[in-house]
């Protein structure tokens, strides 16, 4: 070997019994020891990690559904918890606060006098899912088929409610509006 090494540059030894391709000759250094045992134990972590699974019988789908019991268990819990009345009933500071919510969200799909528009009128008598407290804070809170979202998770039941009491504040006709099964939409222009 020459001994012409760049500075720093570690001498090597030559082994005149291995073979040299191209000036560079084929050293046989041990694997290191931190690589061998860190090899050796995931093979042995990925063996106790299939049985464990396998003789427990865990799988990420019935995760998944325990989770999701978890969950309704909590959304019933809060459910119940809720009242059966509005606790709002004819308080003024809380009417103008659910008017106030009311024509931020709702009025673009009831329209700001509750005529209906996309979303079924809220001042004729016809109610598909019934017109108690309770049906409607559920109709809010949790949304209905065919186009109502669920408000609950984005207003909290403090708001529904306050929206819900100003609901009772707007003038009712007996004409069945918009949602009603025997409305009829008046012609355009008309």
């Amino acid at each position: 070997m020459s001994d012409a090494r760049k500075p720093g540059e570690i001498a090597e030894y030559e082994q005149p019994e291995k073979p040299v391709r191209d000036g560079i000759g084929e050293e046989d250094n041990p694997i290191p020891l931190w690589f061998n045992v860190t090899f050796g134990g995931t093979i042995v972590f990925a063996f106790v990690y299939m049985i464990y699974y396998t003789a427990t019988g865990w799988t990420s789908a019935g995760q998944w559904a325990n989770e999701v019991a978890r969950a309704d268990a909590v959304k019933k819990a809060v459910i119940a918890s809720l009242p059966d009345a509005n606790p709002y009933h004819g308080d003024a500071a809380a009417i103008a606060e659910g008017k106030q919510t009311f024509d931020t969200i709702c009025a673009a799909c009831h329209k700001p006098d509750g005529s209906g528009l996309v979303g079924p009128s809220l001042v004729d008598p016809y109610w598909k899912y019934g017109n108690a407290d309770a049906d409607l804070m559920h109709s809010v809170m949790e949304g209905r088929p065919a186009g109502m979202p669920p408000w609950g998770p984005q207003l909290g039941p403090e708001k529904v409610w306050k929206v819900l009491a100003y609901l009772e504040t707007l003038p009712k006709s007996a004409a069945p509006g918009v949602g009603a099964p025997d409305f009829v939409a008046p012609a355009p222009g008309g």
